[in-house]
C-alpha cells in the first residue's frame, strides 16, 4: 500500500461518525452507570435506618397533637404562657449575650488573621494554603461538639457556651474576611501605591472601602448563625435558655416548650431585619 492510499485512509470522513458514535456510547454509559450508583446509594440509605413513610405519616398524624399543645386555645392557658414566658426571661437575654459576646470574640482574631489567609495580601502564598486548610478542618466540626469540649475544660454555663461560639465564629468569619480581601479590586490598590502610600494607608485607603461592607455582613451573618445556635447549647449545659427548653420536651409540657419556640421565632426576625437595616447603612 503506498502512501497516498494511507493519507487517504487517515482522512477518510467515514471514520469520524465511528469515533463520535463511540464518545457519545461511553458518555451516556458512563452517565447510566453513575445514576445506577446514585440510585444504589439513596436505596441504601433509606434500607440502612429502615425509613418507612406509612410510620412517617402516622408520626404526622399523632404529632398534631403535640403541635397542638403547643398553643394557648383560652384564656387561662393564655395567662400561664405569659408566666412560663416571664420566668424564662433572664435565660432568653443569657442566650442573646451568649450569642454577643461570641460573635465578637470569634471577630476579634479572625481580623488580623485573615491577613494571612488571604492570597492577595499574606506575605507567603503558601502560607496562606496553609491557614486555610486550618481553617476549613476547624468549620468541619460541630458546634456542640465545640461547646461539649469548653464544658469539659471550664465547666458548666454560659462562658462555655460564648467561648464555642467564638471558636466557630472566628473560623467562619476569618474565611469569610479572608475572601473578602481577595476579591478586592486591584485599582484603587495601584492607585494610592502609586502615590507613596505605605501598607497602612494602602490598606486604609484602598482596600477596606471596599471590605468593610463585606466584613459587616460577614458578622452579622455570623451573629443570627449564633442566636440560632445559643438556643442549643443548654443542651449540653452551654448556658442559655436550651436547657429549659429540653426539660420541656422531655417531660412534655409542650405550651411551655412552644412559649420558647415562639421567642426564637420573634428573635430571629428581630436580628435579620435589624442586620438588613445595618447592612444597608454601610452599603
Amino acid at each position: 500500500m503506498s502512501a497516498t492510499q494511507d493519507v487517504e485512509i487517515a482522512q477518510d470522513p467515514a471514520a469520524e461518525p465511528a469515533r463520535t458514535f463511540a464518545q457519545v456510547a461511553f458518555s451516556i454509559g458512563t452517565r447510566v452507570l453513575v445514576s445506577a450508583l446514585l440510585v444504589t446509594i439513596v436505596v441504601w440509605a433509606f434500607a440502612g435506618i429502615q425509613f418507612d413513610f406509612t410510620n412517617l405519616h402516622q408520626g404526622l398524624i399523632s404529632g398534631r397533637h403535640y403541635m397542638a399543645q403547643m398553643f394557648p386555645h383560652n384564656i387561662a392557658e393564655l395567662q400561664y404562657a405569659s408566666r412560663v414566658l416571664i420566668g424564662n426571661w433572664p435565660y432568653l437575654v443569657q442566650t442573646i449575650q451568649i450569642a454577643i459576646v461570641g460573635t465578637v470574640v470569634g471577630a476579634i482574631p479572625a481580623l488580623p488573621l485573615c491577613f494571612l489567609a488571604a492570597r492577595t495580601t499574606s506575605l507567603f502564598r503558601p502560607l496562606a494554603v496553609v491557614v486555610k486548610t486550618a481553617l476549613n478542618i476547624g468549620r468541619s466540626v460541630p458546634i456542640l461538639i465545640y461547646a461539649l469540649l469548653t464544658v469539659c475544660i471550664i465547666g458548666l454555663g454560659a462562658p462555655a457556651g460564648a467561648i464555642a461560639l467564638a471558636f466557630g465564629s472566628f473560623v467562619m468569619l476569618t474565611k469569610l474576611y479572608a475572601e473578602a480581601l481577595e476579591s478586592v479590586s486591584p485599582g484603587p490598590v495601584e492607585a494610592v501605591r502609586a502615590v507613596g502610600g505605605s501598607p497602612a494607608q494602602v490598606f486604609v485607603f484602598g482596600m477596606l472601602p471596599q471590605v468593610f461592607p463585606n466584613f459587616i455582613s460577614a458578622t452579622l451573618y455570623a451573629l443570627e448563625l449564633n442566636m440560632l445556635s445559643s438556643f442549643v447549647l443548654g443542651f449540653v449545659g452551654a448556658g442559655g435558655i436550651g436547657f429549659n427548653l429540653q426539660n420541656y420536651l422531655r417531660l412534655y409540657q409542650m405550651l411551655d416548650a412552644g412559649v420558647l419556640v415562639f421567642l426564637l421565632i420573634i428573635l430571629v426576625n428581630i436580628v435579620d431585619y435589624l442586620s438588613y437595616r445595618i447592612r444597608m447603612l454601610f452599603a
